[in-house]
């Protein structure tokens, strides 16, 4: 509840009934070395369960700071680019405040296709 809380206060995110946790995955834990903040620059964008459009949502955010802790275009959706063609790379991501992992899009970050700095999962 405290996360939830914090979320809503915050303002920048709608959640879904499968919300995100509070604490991190173990999967998240174990990439934390390498870790990069990325910036959402649309509204309403999904974040989901797995990287492809049919997974479930966790919870819908916009303009808004997230911990990309990798990415990937291996059994992904792909996703329209509104600069033409179509984007297959995913990250996993997590807010910065902490959070369980949710996938997004890389058409929705700052960086584009595939975000400098941050490793493939």
């Amino acid at each position: 509840m405290q996360y939830r809380r914090a979320l809503i206060a915050a303002g920048a995110v709608t959640l879904a009934a499968g919300a995100l946790l509070v604490a991190p995955s173990a999967q998240a834990a174990d990439t934390q070395l390498a870790s990069k903040t990325v910036y959402v620059y649309a509204t309403n964008v999904h974040l989901r369960e797995a990287p492809r459009t049919s997974a479930t949502v966790l919870a819908t955010v916009s303009h808004i700071h997230l911990t990309d802790w990798c990415q990937t275009n291996k059994n992904t959706t792909p996703v329209a680019d509104p600069s033409g063609g179509t984007n297959a790379w995913w990250s996993k991501v997590t807010l910065t405040t902490g959070s369980d992992d949710a996938w997004v899009s890389n058409v929705f970050l700052q960086g584009g296709r595939k975000i400098a700095g941050v490793p493939d999962c």
